[in-house]
């Protein structure tokens, strides 16, 4: 989730209750670390730091005194976007990524406690390459196939739209994939660059990941066990956005159900979500549509990731 060319809602200034202490910066920053600075790029400057992320200047300071890194000097200084979206996270600032969270954690709330909703997705998205001669031809991955979309106009325009109907209630995971979840605990949730997000070695060495290294970890050791179990990507389905999403799927009575105790665990951190009704091995596919086995690109553009948004809306009830 958050890959970049996404768009969520926008938002509004917001103050954490208290600053964070000396301490809690140095020890966030240590974690920060972590990350190998090659995979790091310095492209995030002050405003948007604040504008994206709402670190605004005297925090932005306060990290630079704890070691997170950067280039330039001044207010020509230059961040990295994970450092950033990871301490507005961790930091309780109304982040964009913060923002999608409490989103998501409604969306969930609310298909659990309804006989499955439904939801309007609309695929938009705009020319990776303007310029080019003749309309833009896009690859848009829908329920069982990629599927060949033109546009005339290289600006954003909508190239498919979805309507989605949540399953509130999912059978119960067994003791065996109940085991292989909580061995997750200790891990948490960060947002890493694409070349060591997939990495086992680098979740185990750091107790750092994120959805997809997370799902992939769990295909790959639930199949070790010998459990039933697949890698799904598709949509965490949500309101006023949806965002592409990866998780775990195990067979459980015939049924594919899909697992993911890092998100759920971000979203009781983040999101408001009550931890005692939506447990770390509860399941929360009520707000997940899968569309592939694999991870790939919502939309494509000659092989190039398309800049995508998937603007949501709740439908009244037939």
């Amino acid at each position: 989730m958050f890959r970049p060319g996404e768009r969520t809602e926008e938002i509004s200034v917001y103050t954490p209750a208290r600053p964070p202490s000396t301490q809690e910066l140095q020890a966030l920053v240590a974690r920060l670390l972590l990350v190998p600075d090659e995979h790091r790029r310095f492209t995030v400057d002050e405003q948007s730091a604040r504008r994206l992320h709402r670190v605004g200047p005297e925090l932005l300071s306060a990290l630079c005194e704890a070691g997170v890194p950067f280039v330039g000097t001044g207010a020509a200084r230059l961040f990295d976007g994970y450092d950033l979206g990871n301490a507005a996270l961790h930091l309780g600032l109304a982040s964009v990524q913060r923002r999608a969270v409490r989103s998501w954690a409604g969306s969930l709330r609310t298909a659990s406690a309804s006989q499955g909703p439904r939801y309007r997705v609309d695929v938009t998205a705009s020319c990776p390459v303007p310029g080019h001669a003749g309309p833009c031809r896009y690859g848009v991955l829908l329920p069982g196939a990629r599927r060949p979309v033109e546009a005339a106009s290289p600006q954003e325009t909508t190239l498919a739209r979805l309507y989605v109907r949540s399953r509130g209630h999912w059978p119960d995971f067994p003791p065996a994939v109940l085991d292989l979840l909580r061995t997750l605990e200790p891990v948490g949730f960060f947002l890493l660059p694409e070349a060591i997000r997939w990495d086992p070695e680098f979740l185990w060495s750091t107790r750092m990941a994120d959805c997809g290294g997370a799902a992939a970890w769990l295909v790959a050791e639930g199949r070790r066990r010998g459990l039933d179990v697949r890698f799904s990507f598709g949509l965490l389905v949500a309101k006023p956005y949806s965002t592409p999403h990866c998780w775990a799927e195990f067979l459980v009575g015939g049924r594919w159900v899909p697992a993911d105790p890092l998100l759920l665990r971000a979203m009781a951190a983040w999101g408001g979500l009550d931890a005692a009704a939506h447990p770390p091995h509860s399941s929360p596919g009520a707000i997940y549509h899968r569309l592939a086995g694999r991870f790939t690109k919502v939309v494509s553009h000659a092989g190039v990731w398309a800049p995508t948004s998937l603007p949501t809306e709740l439908l009244p009830c037939l």
